[in-house]
């Protein structure tokens, strides 16, 4: 970890903003809305306080991500990037809520979180409000579940290739019917392949 160096008053100010907006929305701001609290009048004004907190080892960001900053005093997680559904697809957006402290158990290298919204895969032993830890890439083997998102919207299912060269994406509950979708579909693409599932009671 980077030896924190002291902050000038407005700079402090960025950081208990976005402290507090981690401790009571449990997650963090966007970068307009750091600017927008602050009256800077481009988003490039706010980068700048997040590259200079960073630097000064106060936050930890993770490129390419928006709500993508973290408190370098957190415990380093998996980051938990919004929903997907296990039913019908649902916007499913690479925006940070939060962290998953389960690095030890999964690993972070190309590990991401969503929460499952749906019943589609509960004779899978996925349920509604589960947390699915995935890693991201393309590969997989038939039967493998997976994050899948059409048209940009993301779910969960499993994944097998048809003989007409179509996926087919099989939910796991009667109730659903799987997805055909045929493989030059150009709005369809894998995130990643599901390597754990965790559940609050």
């Amino acid at each position: 970890m980077i030896e924190k160096q002291s902050l000038t008053k407005k700079q402090r100010a960025v950081y208990e903003f976005i402290r507090t907006r981690i401790l009571e929305d449990r997650r963090p701001p966007t970068v307009r809305e750091i600017a927008d609290n602050f009256h800077i009048r481009s988003p490039k004004g706010a980068t700048d306080h997040l590259a200079m907190l960073e630097r000064k080892g106060w936050i930890i960001r993770t490129p390419g991500i928006s709500r993508g900053i973290q408190l370098a005093d957190e415990e380093p997680g998996i980051p938990l990037l919004g929903r997907a559904a296990a039913g019908f697809p649902i916007l499913a957006q690479e925006n940070i809520l939060g962290h998953l402290n389960f690095a030890q158990l999964f690993g972070l290298q190309d590990r991401f979180s969503v929460e499952v919204s749906g019943d589609s895969m509960e004779n899978a032993g996925i349920h509604d409000g589960d947390y699915v830890i995935i890693q991201r890439g393309k590969d997989f083997k038939d039967g493998d579940i997976v994050l899948a998102v059409l048209d940009g919207d993301a779910t969960i299912k499993r994944i097998f290739r048809e003989e007409d060269g179509r996926y087919r994406l099989q939910p796991e509950n009667k109730r659903h019917k799987p997805i055909y979708v045929d493989h030059n579909q150009p709005d369809f693409s894998i995130g990643g392949k599901i390597v754990g599932v965790v559940r609050r009671y």
